[in-house]
Protein backbone atom coordinates (compact mmCIF):
# COMPACT_ATOMS: atom_id res chain seq x y z
CA UNK A 1 0.00 0.00 0.00
CA UNK A 2 1.68 3.21 -1.16
CA UNK A 3 1.35 6.61 0.47
CA UNK A 4 -1.04 7.75 -2.22
CA UNK A 5 -3.24 4.65 -1.90
CA UNK A 6 -3.20 4.96 1.90
CA UNK A 7 -4.66 8.46 1.61
CA UNK A 8 -7.18 7.32 -0.96
CA UNK A 9 -8.45 4.41 1.16
CA UNK A 10 -8.66 6.37 4.41
CA UNK A 11 -12.35 6.94 5.16
CA UNK A 12 -12.76 10.65 5.88
CA UNK A 13 -16.47 10.61 6.76
CA UNK A 14 -17.05 9.66 10.44
CA UNK A 15 -20.41 8.02 9.78
CA UNK A 16 -19.19 5.90 6.87
CA UNK A 17 -16.18 4.90 9.03
CA UNK A 18 -18.52 3.91 11.87
CA UNK A 19 -20.64 1.85 9.46
CA UNK A 20 -17.55 0.03 8.23
CA UNK A 21 -16.38 -0.73 11.77
CA UNK A 22 -19.63 -1.46 13.60
CA UNK A 23 -22.39 -1.79 11.00
CA UNK A 24 -22.31 -5.61 11.01
CA UNK A 25 -22.24 -6.07 14.79
CA UNK A 26 -24.89 -8.55 15.95
CA UNK A 27 -26.37 -7.12 19.14
CA UNK A 28 -29.78 -8.82 19.22
CA UNK A 29 -31.70 -5.79 17.89
CA UNK A 30 -30.94 -3.70 14.81
CA UNK A 31 -31.73 -0.55 16.79
CA UNK A 32 -28.84 -1.30 19.13
CA UNK A 33 -26.48 -1.52 16.16
CA UNK A 34 -27.83 1.73 14.78
CA UNK A 35 -27.27 3.44 18.13
CA UNK A 36 -23.72 2.02 18.24
CA UNK A 37 -22.92 3.38 14.77
CA UNK A 38 -24.28 6.80 15.72
CA UNK A 39 -22.28 6.88 18.96
CA UNK A 40 -19.07 5.73 17.25
CA UNK A 41 -19.46 8.37 14.51
CA UNK A 42 -19.93 11.10 17.10
CA UNK A 43 -16.95 9.86 19.12
CA UNK A 44 -14.58 9.73 16.15
CA UNK A 45 -15.52 13.29 15.19
CA UNK A 46 -14.51 14.44 18.70
CA UNK A 47 -12.02 11.85 20.04
CA UNK A 48 -11.29 13.59 23.35
CA UNK A 49 -14.88 14.58 24.18
CA UNK A 50 -17.10 12.95 26.80
CA UNK A 51 -20.19 10.96 25.90
CA UNK A 52 -22.42 13.85 26.92
CA UNK A 53 -20.37 16.34 24.90
CA UNK A 54 -20.53 14.36 21.65
CA UNK A 55 -24.33 14.35 21.87
CA UNK A 56 -24.13 18.13 21.26
CA UNK A 57 -26.89 19.13 23.65
CA UNK A 58 -29.49 16.75 22.17
CA UNK A 59 -31.13 15.30 25.29
CA UNK A 60 -32.85 12.49 23.39
CA UNK A 61 -29.61 11.35 21.76
CA UNK A 62 -27.76 11.57 25.09
CA UNK A 63 -30.42 9.53 26.89
CA UNK A 64 -30.44 6.88 24.17
CA UNK A 65 -26.65 6.65 24.17
CA UNK A 66 -26.40 6.27 27.94
CA UNK A 67 -29.12 3.61 27.86
CA UNK A 68 -27.07 1.73 25.26
CA UNK A 69 -23.91 1.96 27.37
CA UNK A 70 -25.76 0.78 30.48
CA UNK A 71 -27.61 -2.09 28.75
CA UNK A 72 -26.38 -5.39 30.24
CA UNK A 73 -27.90 -7.27 27.29
CA UNK A 74 -25.22 -5.81 24.99
CA UNK A 75 -22.09 -7.94 25.12
CA UNK A 76 -18.91 -5.89 24.68
CA UNK A 77 -17.35 -8.86 22.85
CA UNK A 78 -20.07 -8.61 20.19
CA UNK A 79 -19.19 -4.92 19.77
CA UNK A 80 -15.48 -5.83 19.48
CA UNK A 81 -16.14 -8.35 16.74
CA UNK A 82 -17.26 -5.78 14.16
CA UNK A 83 -13.90 -3.91 14.02
CA UNK A 84 -11.97 -7.20 14.30
CA UNK A 85 -13.71 -8.61 11.23
CA UNK A 86 -13.27 -5.31 9.37
CA UNK A 87 -9.52 -5.49 10.05
CA UNK A 88 -9.37 -9.13 8.96
CA UNK A 89 -10.98 -8.26 5.61
CA UNK A 90 -8.31 -5.61 4.98
CA UNK A 91 -5.46 -7.92 6.02
CA UNK A 92 -6.55 -10.77 3.75
CA UNK A 93 -5.74 -8.57 0.75
CA UNK A 94 -2.21 -7.77 2.00
CA UNK A 95 0.87 -9.72 0.92
CA UNK A 96 2.28 -9.48 4.45
CA UNK A 97 1.03 -8.05 7.75
CA UNK A 98 2.48 -7.77 11.24
CA UNK A 99 0.39 -8.85 14.23
CA UNK A 100 1.84 -6.78 17.07
CA UNK A 101 0.83 -7.93 20.55
CA UNK A 102 1.19 -6.13 23.87
CA UNK A 103 -0.53 -5.64 27.22
CA UNK A 104 -1.41 -2.41 28.99
CA UNK A 105 -3.29 -1.50 32.15
CA UNK A 106 -6.17 0.92 32.42
CA UNK A 107 -6.34 2.26 35.97
CA UNK A 108 -9.31 3.83 37.73
CA UNK A 109 -9.66 5.59 41.07
CA UNK A 110 -13.38 6.41 41.24
CA UNK A 111 -16.05 4.15 42.79
CA UNK A 112 -15.71 1.41 40.15
CA UNK A 113 -12.19 0.71 41.51
CA UNK A 114 -13.72 -1.24 44.40
CA UNK A 115 -14.99 -3.79 41.86
CA UNK A 116 -11.61 -4.18 40.15
CA UNK A 117 -8.63 -6.22 41.23
CA UNK A 118 -5.18 -4.69 41.64
CA UNK A 119 -3.10 -4.48 38.45
CA UNK A 120 -0.04 -3.41 40.42
CA UNK A 121 1.14 -1.94 43.70
CA UNK A 122 3.17 1.26 43.81
CA UNK A 123 4.91 2.38 47.01
CA UNK A 124 2.57 0.24 49.09
CA UNK A 125 -0.62 1.52 47.45
CA UNK A 126 -3.01 -0.74 45.58
CA UNK A 127 -3.70 0.40 42.00
CA UNK A 128 -6.98 -0.98 40.64
CA UNK A 129 -7.74 -1.41 37.00
CA UNK A 130 -8.32 -3.58 33.96
CA UNK A 131 -5.62 -5.38 31.98
CA UNK A 132 -5.93 -5.23 28.20
CA UNK A 133 -4.03 -7.41 25.73
CA UNK A 134 -4.33 -6.17 22.14
CA UNK A 135 -3.23 -7.35 18.69
CA UNK A 136 -2.65 -4.49 16.26
CA UNK A 137 -2.27 -5.33 12.56
CA UNK A 138 0.27 -3.23 10.65
CA UNK A 139 1.40 -3.04 7.02
CA UNK A 140 5.22 -3.38 7.25
CA UNK A 141 5.82 -1.67 3.90
CA UNK A 142 4.61 1.76 5.02
CA UNK A 143 4.07 1.10 8.76
CA UNK A 144 0.40 1.93 8.42
CA UNK A 145 -1.81 0.58 11.27
CA UNK A 146 -4.62 -1.44 9.68
CA UNK A 147 -6.73 -2.03 12.79
CA UNK A 148 -7.18 -4.21 15.84
CA UNK A 149 -7.86 -7.88 15.16
CA UNK A 150 -8.10 -9.00 18.77
CA UNK A 151 -8.37 -7.59 22.27
CA UNK A 152 -8.72 -9.40 25.57
CA UNK A 153 -9.70 -7.55 28.76
CA UNK A 154 -9.76 -8.93 32.27
CA UNK A 155 -9.73 -7.85 35.88
CA UNK A 156 -7.96 -9.81 38.57
CA UNK A 157 -10.11 -11.10 41.45
CA UNK A 158 -10.68 -8.82 44.43
CA UNK A 159 -10.10 -10.60 47.75
CA UNK A 160 -12.43 -8.30 49.68
CA UNK A 161 -14.25 -5.25 48.38
CA UNK A 162 -12.05 -2.22 48.84
CA UNK A 163 -9.28 -4.14 50.57
CA UNK A 164 -5.69 -4.53 49.55
CA UNK A 165 -5.02 -8.07 48.23
CA UNK A 166 -2.59 -10.18 50.17
CA UNK A 167 0.82 -10.46 48.62
CA UNK A 168 1.88 -14.04 47.97
CA UNK A 169 5.32 -15.18 48.96
CA UNK A 170 7.62 -15.85 46.04
CA UNK A 171 8.33 -19.52 46.70
CA UNK A 172 8.00 -20.97 43.21
CA UNK A 173 4.23 -21.31 43.63
CA UNK A 174 3.59 -19.37 40.42
CA UNK A 175 5.97 -21.60 38.49
CA UNK A 176 4.12 -24.71 39.65
CA UNK A 177 0.85 -23.52 38.13
CA UNK A 178 -0.05 -25.04 34.78
CA UNK A 179 0.75 -22.87 31.75
CA UNK A 180 -2.95 -22.83 30.80
CA UNK A 181 -3.79 -21.28 34.20
CA UNK A 182 -1.31 -18.40 33.97
CA UNK A 183 -1.92 -14.97 32.47
CA UNK A 184 0.93 -15.72 30.06
CA UNK A 185 -1.45 -17.95 28.06
CA UNK A 186 -2.77 -14.65 26.66
CA UNK A 187 -0.15 -14.63 23.86
CA UNK A 188 -1.18 -18.03 22.57
CA UNK A 189 -4.89 -17.29 22.89
CA UNK A 190 -4.47 -14.07 20.91
CA UNK A 191 -2.75 -16.01 18.10
CA UNK A 192 -5.54 -18.56 18.05
CA UNK A 193 -8.28 -15.94 17.75
CA UNK A 194 -6.31 -13.98 15.15
CA UNK A 195 -5.78 -17.12 13.07
CA UNK A 196 -9.50 -17.90 13.25
CA UNK A 197 -10.43 -14.47 11.90
CA UNK A 198 -7.72 -14.42 9.25
CA UNK A 199 -8.50 -18.00 8.09
CA UNK A 200 -4.76 -18.40 7.39
CA UNK A 201 -1.65 -17.21 9.22
CA UNK A 202 0.79 -17.73 6.33
CA UNK A 203 1.00 -14.00 5.57
CA UNK A 204 1.16 -12.91 9.23
CA UNK A 205 4.27 -12.31 11.35
CA UNK A 206 3.65 -12.04 15.10
CA UNK A 207 5.79 -9.34 16.76
CA UNK A 208 6.21 -9.20 20.55
CA UNK A 209 8.45 -7.66 23.19
CA UNK A 210 10.41 -9.51 25.89
CA UNK A 211 7.38 -10.47 27.98
CA UNK A 212 6.45 -13.00 25.28
CA UNK A 213 9.76 -14.89 25.53
CA UNK A 214 8.10 -17.91 27.16
CA UNK A 215 9.14 -21.47 26.41
CA UNK A 216 5.56 -22.78 26.12
CA UNK A 217 4.62 -19.95 23.77
CA UNK A 218 7.64 -20.61 21.54
CA UNK A 219 6.69 -24.31 21.41
CA UNK A 220 3.14 -23.32 20.41
CA UNK A 221 4.34 -20.98 17.66
CA UNK A 222 6.71 -23.58 16.19
CA UNK A 223 4.12 -26.33 16.47
CA UNK A 224 1.49 -24.36 14.57
CA UNK A 225 3.81 -22.94 11.94
CA UNK A 226 3.44 -19.30 13.02
CA UNK A 227 6.01 -16.79 11.81
CA UNK A 228 7.32 -14.43 14.49
CA UNK A 229 9.84 -11.86 15.70
CA UNK A 230 10.16 -11.86 19.49
CA UNK A 231 12.68 -9.94 21.57
CA UNK A 232 14.49 -12.35 23.86
CA UNK A 233 14.47 -11.95 27.63
CA UNK A 234 15.77 -15.36 28.71
CA UNK A 235 19.45 -16.23 28.32
CA UNK A 236 18.66 -19.78 27.23
CA UNK A 237 21.00 -22.76 27.00
CA UNK A 238 22.03 -23.87 23.53
CA UNK A 239 21.82 -27.46 22.34
CA UNK A 240 24.64 -27.56 19.81
CA UNK A 241 27.09 -24.98 21.15
CA UNK A 242 28.68 -24.48 24.55
CA UNK A 243 27.35 -21.53 26.49
CA UNK A 244 24.18 -19.49 26.57
CA UNK A 245 22.33 -17.51 23.95
CA UNK A 246 23.45 -13.95 24.77
CA UNK A 247 27.11 -14.85 25.25
CA UNK A 248 27.36 -16.87 22.03
CA UNK A 249 25.63 -14.32 19.81
CA UNK A 250 27.72 -11.46 21.23
CA UNK A 251 30.85 -13.21 19.93
CA UNK A 252 29.56 -13.38 16.35
CA UNK A 253 31.23 -11.06 13.81
CA UNK A 254 29.67 -7.65 13.15
CA UNK A 255 27.96 -7.73 9.75
CA UNK A 256 26.52 -4.23 9.59
CA UNK A 257 25.29 -1.12 11.35
CA UNK A 258 21.79 0.20 11.93
CA UNK A 259 20.67 3.64 13.07
CA UNK A 260 17.78 3.14 15.50
CA UNK A 261 15.56 5.80 17.04
CA UNK A 262 15.42 5.30 20.81
CA UNK A 263 12.22 6.86 22.10
CA UNK A 264 11.87 9.19 25.03
CA UNK A 265 10.83 7.46 28.24
CA UNK A 266 9.48 8.93 31.43
CA UNK A 267 10.62 7.93 34.89
CA UNK A 268 8.87 4.93 36.43
CA UNK A 269 8.12 4.48 40.08
CA UNK A 270 9.00 1.10 41.50
CA UNK A 271 6.26 -1.50 41.90
CA UNK A 272 5.98 -5.11 43.02
CA UNK A 273 6.85 -6.43 39.54
CA UNK A 274 8.86 -3.56 38.04
CA UNK A 275 12.02 -1.89 39.21
CA UNK A 276 12.32 1.85 39.62
CA UNK A 277 13.46 3.38 36.35
CA UNK A 278 14.98 6.75 35.49
CA UNK A 279 13.75 8.88 32.61
CA UNK A 280 15.45 8.69 29.23
CA UNK A 281 15.68 11.37 26.52
CA UNK A 282 15.10 10.44 22.88
CA UNK A 283 18.21 9.71 20.82
CA UNK A 284 19.37 8.01 17.63
CA UNK A 285 21.63 5.07 18.41
CA UNK A 286 24.22 3.49 16.12
CA UNK A 287 23.73 -0.25 16.61
CA UNK A 288 26.17 -2.96 15.58
CA UNK A 289 24.41 -5.92 13.96
CA UNK A 290 25.22 -9.60 14.42
CA UNK A 291 23.25 -12.68 13.41
CA UNK A 292 23.35 -16.46 13.69
CA UNK A 293 21.19 -19.57 13.62
CA UNK A 294 21.17 -21.56 16.86
CA UNK A 295 19.49 -24.52 18.54
CA UNK A 296 17.72 -23.54 21.76
CA UNK A 297 17.80 -26.38 24.26
CA UNK A 298 14.73 -27.47 26.19
CA UNK A 299 14.84 -26.06 29.75
CA UNK A 300 16.41 -28.48 32.23
CA UNK A 301 13.27 -28.51 34.41
CA UNK A 302 11.02 -29.55 31.50
CA UNK A 303 10.40 -33.05 30.21
CA UNK A 304 7.79 -32.24 27.56
CA UNK A 305 8.12 -30.41 24.27
CA UNK A 306 10.87 -30.74 21.66
CA UNK A 307 14.43 -31.33 22.83
CA UNK A 308 15.59 -28.29 20.86
CA UNK A 309 14.29 -25.54 18.58
CA UNK A 310 16.27 -24.24 15.61
CA UNK A 311 15.85 -20.48 15.43
CA UNK A 312 17.35 -17.44 13.74
CA UNK A 313 18.79 -14.71 15.96
CA UNK A 314 19.48 -11.05 15.15
CA UNK A 315 21.46 -9.10 17.74
CA UNK A 316 21.87 -5.32 17.90
CA UNK A 317 23.89 -3.45 20.50
CA UNK A 318 24.61 0.26 20.71
CA UNK A 319 28.18 1.16 19.76
CA UNK A 320 28.66 4.43 21.68
CA UNK A 321 26.38 5.14 24.64
CA UNK A 322 25.81 8.61 26.15
CA UNK A 323 27.17 9.10 29.64
CA UNK A 324 24.84 7.74 32.29
CA UNK A 325 22.78 5.64 29.84
CA UNK A 326 22.64 1.88 29.44
CA UNK A 327 23.52 0.71 25.92
CA UNK A 328 20.49 -0.10 23.79
CA UNK A 329 20.35 -3.83 23.05
CA UNK A 330 17.94 -5.98 21.05
CA UNK A 331 18.21 -9.74 20.71
CA UNK A 332 15.51 -10.88 18.31
CA UNK A 333 14.32 -14.47 17.92
CA UNK A 334 12.69 -15.12 14.56
CA UNK A 335 11.49 -17.72 12.09
CA UNK A 336 12.38 -15.41 9.18
CA UNK A 337 15.39 -16.07 6.97
CA UNK A 338 18.61 -14.20 7.83
CA UNK A 339 20.74 -15.47 4.96
CA UNK A 340 21.53 -11.95 3.72
CA UNK A 341 21.98 -8.52 5.27
CA UNK A 342 18.84 -7.36 3.44
CA UNK A 343 16.79 -10.10 5.10
CA UNK A 344 18.28 -9.21 8.48
CA UNK A 345 17.34 -5.57 7.97
CA UNK A 346 13.78 -6.64 7.21
CA UNK A 347 13.61 -8.50 10.54
CA UNK A 348 14.89 -5.41 12.36
CA UNK A 349 12.32 -3.27 10.54
CA UNK A 350 9.51 -5.60 11.63
CA UNK A 351 10.53 -5.21 15.27
CA UNK A 352 10.83 -1.42 14.92
CA UNK A 353 7.11 -1.43 14.03
CA UNK A 354 6.36 -2.82 17.51
CA UNK A 355 6.47 0.68 18.93
CA UNK A 356 3.17 1.42 17.11
CA UNK A 357 1.24 -0.53 19.73
CA UNK A 358 2.74 1.71 22.42
CA UNK A 359 1.47 4.65 20.37
CA UNK A 360 -1.94 2.97 20.29
CA UNK A 361 -1.96 2.79 24.09
CA UNK A 362 -0.98 6.46 24.25
CA UNK A 363 -3.71 7.49 21.79
CA UNK A 364 -6.28 5.45 23.72
CA UNK A 365 -5.36 6.85 27.12
CA UNK A 366 -4.44 10.43 26.19
CA UNK A 367 -6.22 11.17 22.91
CA UNK A 368 -9.43 9.31 23.78
CA UNK A 369 -9.17 9.69 27.58
CA UNK A 370 -10.29 6.11 28.22
CA UNK A 371 -9.14 6.23 31.85
CA UNK A 372 -11.08 9.45 32.56
CA UNK A 373 -14.49 7.94 31.73
CA UNK A 374 -16.32 7.66 35.03
CA UNK A 375 -18.73 4.80 34.42
CA UNK A 376 -19.91 3.02 37.53
CA UNK A 377 -19.82 -0.62 36.41
CA UNK A 378 -17.30 -2.85 34.68
CA UNK A 379 -19.83 -3.69 31.94
CA UNK A 380 -20.38 -0.02 31.10
CA UNK A 381 -16.63 0.55 31.02
CA UNK A 382 -16.10 -2.37 28.66
CA UNK A 383 -18.75 -1.21 26.21
CA UNK A 384 -17.12 2.22 26.13
CA UNK A 385 -13.71 0.59 25.57
CA UNK A 386 -15.08 -1.41 22.64
CA UNK A 387 -16.11 1.83 20.91
CA UNK A 388 -13.04 3.93 21.71
CA UNK A 389 -10.31 1.36 20.90
CA UNK A 390 -10.90 1.41 17.09
CA UNK A 391 -11.14 5.19 17.28
CA UNK A 392 -7.63 5.26 18.77
CA UNK A 393 -6.32 3.25 15.82
CA UNK A 394 -7.83 5.85 13.51
CA UNK A 395 -5.79 8.52 15.30
CA UNK A 396 -2.66 6.44 14.60
CA UNK A 397 -3.63 6.20 10.94
CA UNK A 398 -3.89 9.99 10.71
CA UNK A 399 -0.47 10.26 12.33
CA UNK A 400 0.99 7.75 9.83
CA UNK A 401 -0.51 9.60 6.88
CA UNK A 402 0.98 12.87 8.13
CA UNK A 403 4.43 11.23 8.11
CA UNK A 404 3.94 9.66 4.68
CA UNK A 405 2.51 12.77 3.01
CA UNK A 406 4.00 15.74 4.94
CA UNK A 407 3.33 18.25 2.13
CA UNK A 408 -0.29 17.27 1.51
CA UNK A 409 -3.07 19.39 2.97
CA UNK A 410 -4.78 17.89 6.01
CA UNK A 411 -8.08 18.73 4.28
CA UNK A 412 -7.53 15.56 2.23
CA UNK A 413 -8.56 13.43 5.21
CA UNK A 414 -10.09 15.84 7.74
CA UNK A 415 -13.14 18.07 7.56
CA UNK A 416 -12.77 21.80 8.26
CA UNK A 417 -14.25 21.55 11.80
CA UNK A 418 -11.94 18.62 12.58
CA UNK A 419 -8.65 20.22 11.53
CA UNK A 420 -9.62 23.52 13.11
CA UNK A 421 -10.33 21.70 16.38
CA UNK A 422 -6.98 19.87 16.22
Amino acid sequence: MSSASSTATFETDPRRWAEQQFGECTLGDVRRTQRLVDYAARQVAQPEASTNAVCAGDDAVAEGTYRWLRNPAIDAKAVDEGPFQATARICRDCALVLAIQDTTTLTYSHSVADKLGAVTEVEGHRIAGILVHSTLMVDPQNRMPLGLIDQQRWSRPVTEAGSKPKRQKVTGQHKKRAYQEKESIKWEQANERMRGRMESSATVITVCDREADIYDYLVYLFGHGHRFVIRAAQDRCLATRKGHLFGVIAKQPVIGKRMVSISQRGAQRGSVKQKKRASRPARVACMLVRAATVELARPANRHDGPESMRISVVYLRERHTPNGEEPAEWLLLTTESIASLRQIEKVIGYYECRWLIEEFHKAWKTGCRVEQRRFQSIGNLERMMSVTAPKSVRLLQIQALAKQCPTESCAAILSTPQWRCI
